[in-house]
C-alpha cells in the first residue's frame, strides 16, 4: 500500500481496524465509535443503518478523512489515512473519494455545470479545456443534462441531488460515500436516486451509503446496522433479490 500516492490495495476498498472516536463533553467523554472493525471489498454496495446517535455519520466522516479517529487505523482507497496531513487528505479525497450529502452542498452562485467542475479544478486531473464537456456528460449521465446552465436554486430537490452525484463523479473516483442522500426527497425521487447509485455500483464503483431508507436491502448488497458505535448486524442481501 502506498499512502503517499493513494494506490489502492487489490481487492479491498476499506479496512477499519479497532477504531475509536470519542468526543469530550460537559458530562464526560462521549464515545461515538467503539472499537470498530470493518472490511469492505472493491465493488461492494453497502448501507450503514441505525438510529440517530448510533455513530453511522461519524463512521462515514472517518472513512472520508473529514474526521480523525481517537485510536485505531483506517485504510481507505489505498491510503493509510492516519499517515496523511490535512493537505494530503484533501488531495487524496479529491482523487479517490466522491462525497454526496443530504443537503446537496451546491454553491448557489455557480451554475450546475460549474459546481460539477469544481472538483476537477481542485484535483487538476482533467485538462482544463475538457472540464466543461466532462461536466455536461456527467449531468447527462445522471439525467439532468438540460439543467447544466441553471443555478441550483431553480432545480428541484431531486435534480439538485443528481447534480451533487455528478459532482461526486467529477474525478472518476473508485469510492462513493453518501450521507443520507435521500433524506430530503420524496419517496419516488428517493427511489430514483437509489437506482442511480445501483447503476453506478454496477459499473464497478464501491459505494457506502448512510441511510434511514427502510427498503434499502432491495438495492444494496450488504446492510450493516450500528448501535452505540458498534456493529450489531452485518448481513448480505438475501438470495433472489434483484441487483
Amino acid at each position: 500500500m502506498n499512502a503517499a500516492t493513494g494506490t489502492p490495495t487489490a481487492g479491498r476498498a476499506i479496512q477499519v481496524s479497532d477504531v475509536v472516536k470519542a468526543y469530550p463533553s460537559s458530562a464526560g467523554e462521549v464515545v461515538a465509535v467503539d472499537h470498530l472493525d470493518l472490511g469492505i471489498d472493491d465493488g461492494e454496495f453497502v448501507a450503514i443503518v441505525g438510529r440517530s446517535g448510533s455513530g453511522k455519520t461519524t463512521v462515514l466522516n472517518l472513512l472520508a478523512g473529514i474526521d480523525r479517529p481517537t485510536s485505531g487505523t483506517l485504510h481507505v482507497a489505498g491510503a493509510d489515512l492516519g499517515s496523511l496531513s490535512e493537505s494530503g487528505l484533501a488531495a487524496w479525497r479529491g482523487r479517490y473519494v466522491g462525497l454526496v450529502f443530504q443537503f446537496f452542498q451546491l454553491l448557489p452562485t455557480l451554475t450546475v455545470a460549474e459546481n460539477v467542475m469544481l472538483p476537477m479544478d481542485f484535483a487538476k486531473r482533467i485538462p482544463q479545456g475538457e472540464r466543461l464537456d466532462r461536466a455536461r456528460r456527467l449531468l447527462d449521465r445522471v439525467g439532468i443534462g438540460d439543467q447544466a446552465g441553471k443555478l441550483p436554486a431553480t432545480l428541484s430537490g431531486g435534480q439538485q441531488q443528481r447534480a451533487a452525484i455528478a459532482r461526486a463523479l467529477a474525478n472518476d473516483p473508485p469510492l462513493l460515500l453518501a450521507d443520507e442522500p435521500t433524506g430530503n426527497l420524496d419517496s419516488h425521487t428517493a427511489d430514483a436516486v437509489l437506482d442511480l447509485f445501483a447503476d453506478l455500483n454496477a459499473e464497478g464503483r464501491t459505494i457506502v451509503v448512510v441511510t434511514h431508507e427502510r427498503d434499502i436491502r432491495s438495492i444494496v448488497g450488504r446492510e450493516i446496522t450500528l448501535r452505540d458505535g458498534r456493529i450489531v448486524t452485518d448481513e448480505t442481501a438475501p438470495a433472489g433479490v434483484p441487483e
